[in-house]
């Protein structure tokens, strides 16, 4: 994890983040919303921290599975191999960001990154903690005799150059646009709108998408409307990783029919079973009418919910980066005290009582205690600091300002 590189370039995307804001608050489009925002924010942050768990998985199979039977591994001080493996990746990633529309369980995984009802930088950091199977589509890259190092630091470059395509405020680039992907297209990548859905795929290269017939232009005449038809309405990090999935279990579970019970999970997306289509229906948005999720929330509650994003963000970098001496299972438990600060910042902004946080910071002492046991100074003192904040903040919000922090929050 410690040659991450879009970790280290989280601050200059944070830094873009504040520079859109403040673009959007002078222009008055009005791009932004908190609730969504945080939601987007939180879902980055727990994808990241999540690697802490599964970046393992993939790395394994690559070094056990795959290199006995893989060509010679290519020459990775050759300049060269990094320009045809940048374009290589992006031609892999098209394939497997194509079949993520295509394939009901690969869009359980992906339609995290979709379910935002706004479009602005912190779309793209809305990530998926449930999408474990991507890997596979490098697979034959692998087996050519791509290095493994090699091919991570393309795909990180990959990622943040899409970055700055999540954005309504850049406007279409001219002749660029015929190779490049740009803000335009990725707009209608995120659209809902029928003549948008399942269009441009590409990372970096829009070129793909000419080739292979899933280009669309974005048009003037019609509003984009972005998030996906059956609408995700909750800001908690883990209903979305598990929407879903959730889905696709209850389909699988009452069917009648043992054929769909398996092969509903292989079917394009969106197939249901024909028996629960009458059973059980299920009702997309329907655009003419449609309204974004936005629950109402008191003003201590959108402060202190922010700051639980603060110093999850915070202690999540710094395990990160410190977390070589953990294993899988501890630093599952890790991932849970991190990802708790989020879930409760998320039923804040809907609007739900601060009580929850009272119980996590209850509930987070016995699993700081534990933890100590199996980390060194630096982490002891990370873990500590990040509680004692949390602690701190907590206290001056009850005991300074009970009125709007705990009267709003009932």
């Amino acid at each position: 994890m410690d040659s991450d590189i879009t970790l280290f370039a989280a601050p200059a995307f944070l830094l873009c983040i504040l520079m859109e804001l403040a673009v959007d608050r002078r222009r008055k489009t009005h791009y932004y919303r908190m609730n969504d925002a945080f939601g987007s924010l939180a879902l980055g942050i727990m994808s990241k921290t999540s690697g802490l768990i599964t970046f393992s998985l993939g790395t394994w199979v690559v070094h056990t599975l795959v290199s006995p039977w893989s060509l010679n591994t290519w020459d990775g001080s050759n300049p060269w191999v990094y320009v045809g493996m940048f374009v290589l990746f992006d031609f892999v990633y098209y394939w497997s960001h194509r079949f993520r529309h295509e394939i009901n369980f690969l869009w359980a995984g992906h339609s995290i990154h979709h379910s935002s009802e706004d479009y602005n930088l912190t779309t793209a950091l809305r990530q998926t903690s449930s999408s474990l199977f991507v890997w596979i589509f490098a697979v034959p890259a692998f087996l050519l005799g791509a290095p493994l190092e090699t091919w991570l630091v393309c795909g990180a470059w990959n990622l943040i150059y899409q970055f700055w395509v999540h954005t309504r405020h850049i406007n279409k680039l001219g002749p660029i646009e015929w190779v490049m992907v740009t803000p335009s297209h990725h707009r209608v990548h995120h659209a809902q709108n029928a003549r948008y859905i399942d269009k441009n795929h590409g990372g970096v290269f829009i070129i793909w998408d000419r080739l292979f017939g899933t280009f669309a232009e974005e048009v003037d005449e019609e509003e984009i409307i972005y998030g996906v038809r059956r609408p995700l309405h909750s800001l908690n990090p883990i209903v979305a990783n598990l929407q879903v999935w959730r889905s696709l279990a209850s389909d699988a579970w009452h069917t009648t029919s043992w054929r769909d019970k398996l092969r509903i999970w292989f079917m394009p997306t969106g197939w249901r079973p024909e028996d629960l289509t009458i059973s059980r229906p299920m009702t997309k948005t329907d655009l003419s009418k449609f309204e974004k999720f936005d629950p109402s929330y008191g003003s201590a509650q959108g402060r202190y919910a922010f700051m639980l994003l603060v110093i999850s963000g915070l202690t999540g970098t710094i395990f990160l980066l410190e977390n070589s001496q953990l294993n899988t299972a501890w630093n599952l438990i890790a991932w849970c005290f991190l990802s708790a600060p989020l879930i409760v910042g998320a039923m804040l902004l809907q609007g739900q009582n601060i009580k929850s946080e009272g119980i996590r910071l209850l509930a987070s002492w016995p699993v700081f205690l534990v933890l100590q046991i199996h980390l060194d100074d630096l982490s002891r003192g990370v873990l500590g600091a990040g509680l004692c904040l949390t602690s701190l903040a907590w206290l001056v919000l009850y005991f300074y300002k009970p009125q709007t922090a705990l009267g709003e929050a009932s």
